[in-house]
C-alpha cells in the first residue's frame, strides 16, 4: 500500500499531464457511443483499455527503478488508440493526444524525440482516413499531437533534471557532512593523541623521580596539570572548529615532551613559515610525528629539520629508534590522516626507514594560505 501511494505521488509530480488530461480527452469517445450493443461494448472496452494503459504508463514511468510494465502499457495504449481512431469517427482522434502525452511518461527524451513525431505522423494518417478530403484537418491533427507530445517531453525532461539536481544536492550535503566528520575525527585524534602521550611520559617521570628527586617530580606533576588545563581549552576550541595550531607552539611543546622522555632533541629551523595554511599543516605533522616518537620508537635521539627549497617547505622528523611502528602498535589512522591533511594543502608525505630508526618527511607549498 505504501509503495503504491509513493508511486502515485511520484507519477502525479512527473506525469501530471497524462493523469490530468486523459479523462478530458476521453470525453469525445465516450460521447460517441452509438450503434448496436456489440459496437457499444467494444467501444467502452477500448476506452477502458486506453484509460488504464495511460494510468499504468504514467505510474510505471515515474518509478526510479523502471520495469517492463511501462513499455507494455505504452504498447497497449498505442494498439488501442490505433484500433479506436481508425475504425470509428472523428471523436476518437483525441485519443492520439493521450498517446502523445504518455510517450514521454515512459520514454526518456532521446527516445521520445523520435517517438512523438512518429505518433503525430500516424495520427495524421488516421485523420485522413476519417475525412479523406480534409487536408486542413489532417495537418491540424498532426500539429496538435506533435505540440502536445513535445510540450510534455520538455516538461518531463525539466522535472527529471530538477529531480537529478535535488539528488545531487543531497549527495553533496551528505558528502560534506562525512568530510566534516572525518576532519573533526582527525583533528581530535591528532590533538588528544599527542597530549595524552606527553602526559603519560611525564607521569612516568614523576613515578621515577618521586623517591630520588621530589622537587623535580613536583615540577613534572605541575607540567601535567598545566598540560591538562591547556588540553581542555584546546578540546573546546577544536569542538568549536576554532583551533589552528602554530608550528612555533608545537615545537616548544614537542621539545619539552621529548626532554621529559629522555630523548635528546636537535632542531634545525632555517625557514620558519609565515602564519597560514602551511604553518598549520606542518604543526599537525610535527605533533603527530613527535607522538609516534614518544609512543613507539624507543629512541634516544630525535632530529627535527625545517628547510625551504624551490618554494616548498620541508619538515623532517627522524629518530634512532626501532624503526617503523608494527602491529598492534601501528596507528594507520595517524599517518593516513596526515596524508589527507597534506594533500588538502597541496603537499605530500614520505615515510622512510633508514639503517636505524624512522623518518617522516612532509612537504607543502611555502605560499599556501
Amino acid at each position: 500500500m505504501i509503495a503504491v501511494r509513493d508511486d502515485l505521488r511520484c507519477a502525479w509530480h512527473r506525469n501530471a499531464s497524462v493523469l490530468l488530461w486523459t479523462p478530458l480527452l476521453l470525453l469525445g469517445p465516450i460521447l460517441d457511443l452509438h450503434g448496436t450493443v456489440g459496437a457499444r461494448v467494444f467501444r467502452v472496452t477500448l476506452i477502458v483499455v486506453i484509460a488504464v494503459a495511460a494510468l499504468v504508463a504514467a505510474v510505471a514511468g515515474a518509478r526510479s527503478a523502471r520495469g517492463p510494465s511501462g513499455y507494455v502499457a505504452l504498447s497497449t495504449l498505442a494498439a488501442a488508440t490505433f484500433a479506436g481512431a481508425t475504425h470509428h469517427g472523428e471523436q476518437w482522434l483525441t485519443t492520439w493526444l493521450v498517446l502523445a502525452n504518455a510517450v514521454p511518461a515512459v520514454l526518456r527524451w532521446r527516445s521520445a524525440v523520435v517517438a512523438v513525431p512518429l505518433v503525430a505522423g500516424v495520427s495524421m494518417w488516421a485523420a485522413w482516413t476519417v475525412e479523406p478530403h480534409d487536408a486542413a484537418r489532417m495537418w491540424t491533427q498532426g500539429f496538435v499531437v506533435l505540440l502536445a507530445g513535445a510540450a510534455n517531453t520538455a516538461f518531463t525532461a525539466l522535472l527529471d533534471t530538477v529531480a537529478e539536481l535535488r539528488r545531487t544536492r543531497q549527495e553533496l550535503a551528505r558528502q560534506a557532512v562525512s568530510e566534516e566528520r572525518e576532519r573533526f575525527s582527525r583533528d581530535l585524534h591528532d590533538l588528544l593523541g599527542h597530549t595524552l602521550s606527553v602526559m603519560v611520559v611525564k607521569a612516568q617521570a614523576v613515578r621515577r623521580l618521586a623517591a630520588t628527586d621530589p622537587d623535580e617530580a613536583a615540577a613534572q606533576a605541575a607540567d601535567i596539570e598545566q598540560i591538562g588545563r591547556r588540553t581542555l581549552v584546546d578540546v573546546r576550541q577544536a569542538v568549536d572548529a576554532m583551533r589552528a595550531p602554530t608550528l612555533a607552539d608545537e615545537l616548544d611543546g614537542v621539545r619539552r615532551a621529548l626532554a621529559a622522555a629522555g630523548i635528546a632533541t636537535t632542531v634545525e629551523w632555517t625557514a620558519p613559515p609565515p602564519p597560514g595554511k602551511a604553518d598549520e599543516t606542518l604543526a599537525w605533522v610535527l605533533r603527530e610525528g613527535a607522538t609516534n616518537v614518544l609512543r613507539h620508537s624507543g629512541a634516544s635521539s630525535c632530529a627535527i629539520e625545517l628547510t625551504e627549497h624551490d618554494g616548498r617547505l620541508r619538515l623532517s622528523i627522524a629518530d634512532d629508534g626501532i624503526g617503523a611502528p608494527t602491529p598492534p602498535t601501528v596507528r594507520l589512522g595517524g599517518l593516513a590522516g596526515l596524508r589527507d591533511r597534506l594533500a588538502s594543502a597541496g603537499g605530500d608525505l614520505v615515510v622512510d626507514q633508514p639503517a636505524a630508526g624512522f623518518r617522516l618527511v612532509a612537504s607543502v607549498p611555502g605560499g599556501t594560505e
